[in-house]
């Protein structure tokens, strides 16, 4: 079941942030996102559980926090119907690879459990990463999310995240990984080295978006660095993997990560990368799961 972590502040879409246009959405970005409507109409019809089934890939991966199968973490759930527990979500901005094999969702959630007394709705910011299959179709491979105390403000419509500029180059899917994994592992060093708020403040896109649980989306680089600075003064993180689209322009790691102040907590993270013109990484989502 989609967890419903944290993000704060700044309702402004990313495309205003970066001070851009809205960008045209390629036809693979609006394949996706007419992927997520489907999987999110399913869920009305055939309860959570049963929808995330039938819309994750087979390969997709849970965080427990050692990375486990979705799949099997999901037919051990129970099979509950919508009208039970009641799960609605749909993405309003993302992005996919030029290559059109990887890419990614957020938007706003909200679930109410009707066994509860209060029957209260529960706000979230939901993140998917999402594969094309051989087939064709597109498939969720990561899924997390963060609770939020109130609805989650997002744009009209749909937006393809805005970014200053976009990667048209040649490397190959090896090299445009490592590269990846050294900028994610450049950020990690970092950390306790400068503090957390100085080592995001240079590897953020303008139009970055952080998610934490208990908060609503932080939205823009400058705003980013500000929250951890107040939230995330002191913390380390380890890379545990790297994946890389076809075209080199875009990927996701994940790994371990642990704030020491001024609020303890530990877990694990998921980050969105693209790339710009230059080949330079640039961080665009942040996503912590804490470790219950």
């Amino acid at each position: 079941m989609r967890k419903w972590f944290s993000c704060l502040v700044l309702a402004v879409s990313a495309f205003i942030v970066a001070g851009q246009t809205q960008e045209q959405i390629p036809a693979d970005l609006a394949a996706m996102a007419d992927t997520e409507r489907a999987f999110a109409k399913a869920a009305t019809v055939k309860g959570w559980r049963d929808a995330f089934l039938e819309f994750f890939a087979d390969a997709a991966i849970a965080f427990v926090p050692e990375v486990t199968s979705a799949k099997d973490r999901l037919r051990k759930q129970p099979d509950t119907p919508f009208s039970v527990f009641e799960l609605v979500w749909e993405p309003r901005t993302g992005d996919v690879a030029s290559s059109g094999d990887i890419g990614w969702l957020t938007g706003p959630s909200t679930s109410i459990n009707h066994t509860s007394p209060d029957k209260k709705p529960r706000y979230g910011c939901y993140l998917s990463v999402w594969r094309k299959q051989p087939d064709g179709t597109w498939r969720v491979f990561i899924d997390v999310g963060a609770d939020s105390p109130e609805p989650v403000p997002f744009a009209p419509g749909f937006n393809r995240i805005a970014l200053p500029s976009r990667y048209a180059g040649k490397d190959d899917p090896a090299k445009a990984k490592q590269l990846l994994a050294a900028a994610d592992v450049d950020l990690n060093t970092q950390m306790p080295t400068v503090g957390v708020a100085k080592a995001f403040a240079v590897a953020l896109t303008p139009a970055a978006r952080l998610h934490r649980q208990g908060y609503v989306p932080i939205v823009g680089s400058e705003a980013i660095a500000s929250w951890l600075g107040q939230h995330s003064s002191s913390g380390t993180a380890s890379q545990k993997d790297a994946h890389v689209a076809s075209a080199g322009d875009f990927g996701f790691t994940h790994g371990m990560f642990e704030v020491s102040a001024p609020t303890p907590m530990k877990g694990v993270y998921v980050r969105l990368w693209s790339r710009d013109a230059a080949g330079k990484w640039w961080l665009v989502v942040d996503v912590a799961q804490n470790q219950k």
